[in-house]
């Protein structure tokens, strides 16, 4: 939805590099990147390479559908004038791909409504900032460089700066003014010349996925490979980082995604991050490493596994609860017949010698994170068939003192089509196929035994909590999803849901709901509590919007407990922002 799968494969599947690489022949293992400090682009590509100013011409024979309620149910689906408006967006971003580190203050002549005054902090958020590289269009989205842009809020003031990442990638392609290297949805040379190498599996490192800020440390993630250390006030790169507040990683990458655990009490919180090795040695199981940092960046946990038969498995995600820790592995197969009869003859992407496996089941591994949990053991436990990007929460329920029994919520998708692209998206896509659902799992650790059922039949993306209750029972789940609540009709993301769901098993979730109207598309939200909030719902939440019927960003303001009263404020952003990935709220105002 909105951002459909080819938005989120590529830093998984680079990952696998180093094992496809094993799989075509033999190679050195252990090979040590060197240091990469802060290079600037030396060039700025022209305008008309940066972001053509598009508005699609509006086909259908009445007004497009207003902001509000969404449309009822069955009155509604995607069009081709839907999908037209919807790759309008992916395109590069107004920015400067030079230096965007002078801060500039938003006009409030573009401010509707009212800034809250108890919103103090920082919005971060990362996303592929570069569709086309000096005239080659990417038809994959996941593989543009990483665009870092923040706004700090002060005061009802808002501040706006921005950078790239300075990859090595990125700094050499804007040094020669040309592309040099491949992503994973590449096919063939991107250099364009004859020669092409069919045992080359490296890809670039885009660091265009994830974003965190802890203890004034910030970091660009991207899974495929090592996180990009930036500076938290001028998003200037510092370098790639083996070490990371402290903790040298594991192996030679971490994933984007991480848990926050926030509390009242400075000692409880928590930052927990995950690397998991691409290439396990003959017959050992993947390293695995949980890494933790309390509140002043110092590390708290560091706990290393073996998690078995683990090298394709995408882990894209983690969720963490008082005494474990869990990863959900995807059923993937290195598809040898295409990797020898297509990949070597540049026929098709990296990306598409990873086969989903139907009908073979997910695994689900649970890692103790504390003595209780040892007692157990590590365990591996089949899930249904399935796809896992992005998870909610878990917890231990209520009555279960002993770490015997889990409650997981997550969004997987139904399965994945690793060859779905920005040109090959149609309305029939959204009729059944992958879909993506809120669903409940109720794991019995003991017994090695998991079962699932969903929570609502929309399909959502992106969810985000509060962090207080990261582990913990919890109610309200923040996602974008379809403007389409349906059991097989869907389509891009259009409306912010809240899901209210009481934690236990066998229940159905309530939603709220606000819809943006048929031609604006939805990146994730953000969730930032209110200081001194009681409730589990006293917060923000900040979402940014692509209007593509106005070629507009936008972001909004919405009061968490009245997500259907629509944004309490809206910031008219002066640049275009292709969709991004994720973003993370700083309680630190760094203007």
């Amino acid at each position: 939805p909105g951002l459909t799968m080819h938005a989120m494969l590529t830093a998984p599947i680079a990952a696998q590099a180093p094992a496809l690489r094993r799989a075509s022949s033999r190679s050195s293992r252990g090979k040590r990147i060197a240091p990469l400090r802060i290079r600037a682009a030396i060039a700025d590509p022209d305008a008309a390479l940066l972001a053509k100013t598009s508005v699609p011409e509006w086909k259908l024979p009445r007004d497009p559908l207003a902001p509000g309620a969404p449309p009822p149910a069955g009155t509604w689906g995607p069009t081709n004038q839907t999908i037209e408006d919807w790759r309008s967006i992916y395109r590069n971003t107004s920015l400067s791909t030079t230096d965007g580190s002078a801060p500039r203050t938003i006009d409030p002549a573009g401010v509707t409504g009212t800034i809250p005054k108890d919103l103090s902090g920082t919005l971060f958020r990362n996303g592929p900032g570069l569709l086309e590289i000096f005239g080659k269009r990417l038809n994959q989205f996941f593989d543009g460089d990483g665009l870092v842009y923040s706004i700090a809020f002060e005061d009802g003031e808002l501040t706006f700066k921005h950078n790239f990442v300075g990859t090595k990638g990125f700094t050499d392609e804007q040094a020669a003014r040309k592309m040099l290297y491949k992503g994973a949805f590449a096919i063939g040379n991107p250099k364009g010349d004859s020669f092409y190498n069919p045992f080359d599996f490296d890809v670039k490192n885009v660091a265009n996925t994830g974003v965190v800020n802890w203890a004034g440390e910030l970091y660009a993630l991207w899974e495929g490979g090592k996180p990009h250390k930036m500076d938290p006030k001028s998003l200037r790169t510092e370098g790639e980082a083996d070490v990371v507040l402290g903790q040298p990683l594991e192996v030679p990458q971490m994933a984007a995604h991480y848990r926050v655990i926030d509390s009242e009490d400075p000692t409880e919180k928590r930052l927990v991050a995950f690397s998991i090795e691409s290439q396990a040695g003959f017959l050992q199981p993947n390293k695995c490493c949980f890494y933790e940092w309390d509140v002043h960046g110092k590390q708290a946990a560091r706990n290393a596994f073996g998690v078995p038969d683990a090298t394709f498995g995408m882990f894209h995600d983690c969720l963490v609860t008082e005494n474990w820790y869990l990863l959900l592995q995807n059923p993937n197969k290195l598809d040898p017949q295409k990797l020898i009869g297509e990949y070597m003859f540049a026929k098709c992407a990296l990306a598409e010698v990873i086969a989903f496996q139907e009908g073979q089941p997910a695994k689900l591994h649970m890692l103790p994170r504390t003595d209780k949990a040892r007692e157990i053991g590590q365990k591996t436990i089949d899930v249904d068939n399935q796809f896992f990007f992005h998870h909610v929460n878990a917890f231990e329920p209520e009555g279960c003192d002993d770490a015997s029994r889990v409650v997981i919520d997550s969004a997987p998708w139904r399965y994945m089509n690793f060859a779905v692209n920005l040109d090959t998206v149609t309305p029939a896509f959204y009729n059944g196929g992958m879909r993506v659902e809120y669903t409940r799992f109720d794991v019995d650790v003991v017994r090695g035994m998991s079962e699932q059922a969903p929570l609502s039949n929309r399909v959502i993306e992106f969810p985000q909590i509060n962090h207080k209750n990261t582990g913990k029972p919890y109610r309200f789940t923040y996602c974008a999803g379809a403007a389409v609540k349906d059991d097989v009709k869907w389509g891009p993301n259009q409306c912010l849901i809240k899901f209210d769901t009481e934690p236990t098993v066998g229940v159905k979730s309530d939603e709220e709901v606000y819809y943006f109207g048929e031609r604006t598309f939805l990146q994730e939200p953000i969730f930032a509590a209110k200081p001194g909030g009681n409730d589990e719902d006293d917060g923000y939440v900040l979402i940014v919007a692509n209007h593509a019927g106005e070629d507009l960003c936008r972001l909004h303001i919405f009061d968490a407990k009245k997500i259907g009263d629509g944004p309490v404020a809206s910031v008219e952003l002066e640049d275009h922002l292709p969709p991004g990935l994720h973003g993370y709220w700083s309680n630190a105002v760094h203007k």
